[in-house]
C-alpha cells in the first residue's frame, strides 16, 4: 500500500478532466496499476451495464467521455470514460509525489481494439490512509466491474 502525497475530493469537472489528461488515460494499458478486464459486450453496452452496475453498489456518474467527443483516437477503436462520484460526494483525486500527476482512481475506461475486443481498464486500489468509504469503493470497483460484465 502507499501513501498518498495528496488527497482531495472534487466536484469540478475541469480538475478530473485535466487530471485525465483530456482522455489520455484511455489508452494507458501499460499503467503499473491497471487492471483489466474483458467483455463479450461492445462498448456501449459495457458503459450501460457498468453504468447500471455502479448504482446497484451506490456510485453515481460523475462524468463521462466517449470516442466521438475525442475524434483523435477514433484509429485505436471506440473508447468511453466514466468516471464515478464517490458516496461522500466529489469524487477522489490523489498524487504520488510532488511532481507526480494526478489520478482520478474511482474510473473506468472502456475501450474496443481493432479486433473489435472490448476490455475494460481501471487503477488498483492500493492506496492507504484514504477516507474508509472511498477505500471501500476503490476496493469494489472491480467487483463492480466483474457484475457488470456476467
Amino acid at each position: 500500500m502507499k501513501q498518498p502525497f495528496r488527497f482531495w475530493m472534487t466536484g469540478c469537472v475541469a480538475v478530473v478532466m485535466s487530471a485525465l489528461g483530456g482522455g489520455r488515460v484511455a489508452h494507458a494499458a501499460n499503467d503499473r496499476n491497471a487492471l483489466s478486464q474483458s467483455s463479450r459486450f461492445r462498448v456501449p453496452e459495457t458503459v450501460e451495464r457498468i453504468e447500471a452496475s455502479a448504482q446497484r453498489h451506490g456510485l453515481s456518474v460523475f462524468a463521462r467521455l466517449d470516442a466521438n467527443a475525442r475524434p483523435q483516437y477514433d484509429d485505436r477503436g471506440e473508447y468511453a470514460l466514466i468516471v464515478f462520484e464517490s458516496s461522500d460526494g466529489g469524487t477522489p483525486v490523489l498524487m504520488d509525489g510532488p511532481a507526480s500527476a494526478p489520478e482520478v482512481p474511482l474510473a473506468v475506461c472502456v475501450r474496443s481494439d481493432a479486433q473489435g475486443e472490448t476490455e475494460v481498464v481501471f487503477t488498483g486500489s492500493d492506496w492507504d490512509d484514504l477516507p474508509p468509504s472511498v477505500a471501500r469503493e476503490l476496493t469494489e470497483l472491480p467487483m463492480l466491474v466483474a457484475d457488470a460484465l456476467q
